[in-house]
């Protein structure tokens, strides 16, 4: 397996029925959302509200990390995309990172783009292994943008299956938006 630091993309997984919005709006920061599918764990949010990280957009370094894995697992009956950027783009807007989980027994550390980026444990991510807290909680670091995420800045939109592909697709159509759409079933969760 390709060793994290050195990929090039960072993920945003949400539910396919939020991706109309998506298209109309960008990826907004929690905060700003109104009408939206909400698929993440409230107890979490309350945790993230208390350090204001609901005022970013939140981003993995990998998909089916142990946010992806929890958020499917709870909404079996939800298809679920994963919106990705380019690394360097969050580099050259200065994201934010958070090297580990946000709520780790350590705290919050947000951090500008290069410093978080050095302080993420790469051999801890790199192991992937949800049984050991360390390892855990380095997998769920994240890339933070401060703003919202234009549909002009993403990358490719993943998606679980066919069925999936041909409705984000019919939706990029119907606003006339080219942006590529790929399917890969081992970003998601088998189900």
């Amino acid at each position: 397996m390709a060793d994290i630091r050195d990929q090039k993309l960072l993920y945003h997984i949400t539910s396919l029925e939020n991706v109309a919005s998506i298209l109309d709006n960008g990826l907004l920061p929690r905060v700003e959302l109104e009408d939206f599918d909400d698929v993440a764990d409230h107890e979490i949010l309350d945790g993230r509200q208390a350090y204001n990280l609901e005022r970013y957009v939140p981003f993995h370094f990998f998909a089916r990390n142990p946010f992806d894995g929890a958020v499917q697992t709870d909404n079996p009956d939800t298809d679920f995309v994963l919106v990705a950027v380019r690394r360097t783009l969050a580099q050259a807007r200065n994201w934010s990172i958070i090297p580990r989980h946000p709520l780790a027994n350590q705290g919050v550390e947000v951090l500008d783009y290069e410093e978080g980026f050095n302080r993420i444990n790469w051999q801890a991510m790199n192991r992937r292994d949800y049984n050991d807290d360390e390892s855990k909680s380095v997998c769920m670091a994240e890339c933070l943008s401060p703003n919202v995420v234009a549909v002009n800045d993403f990358f490719k939109i993943f998606v679980p299956n066919e069925q999936v592909k041909k409705n984000v697709e019919m939706l990029l159509r119907d606003k006339r938006i080219a942006l590529d759409v790929k399917v890969n079933q081992g970003m998601f969760l088998n189900r």
